[in-house]
């Protein structure tokens, strides 16, 4: 005889907010554990306090992406 186990919807939703929380925290430890990533993002965040930034478009034509990015 099996056995009928009956869940809230509520739970459920709950259960899976809770694991996408968790792959989010894994993610985030994944990221401030790699030095060299970090690193980068430290870079990256001086270049643009420094302004040393360009604006969208520019960056798109420069990878030649244009005609795959028109709307």
């Amino acid at each position: 005889m099996m056995a009928t186990i009956s869940i809230d919807k509520d739970v459920i939703k709950r259960i899976s907010q809770t694991r996408d929380l968790l792959d989010e925290l894994l993610e985030t430890i994944d990221v401030i554990t790699d030095e060299e990533l970090m690193r980068a993002i430290e870079e990256a965040e001086k270049e643009v306090k420094r302004g040393e930034t360009q604006p969208l478009k520019s960056f798109v034509k420069e990878l030649g992406l244009e005609d795959e990015l028109r709307t």
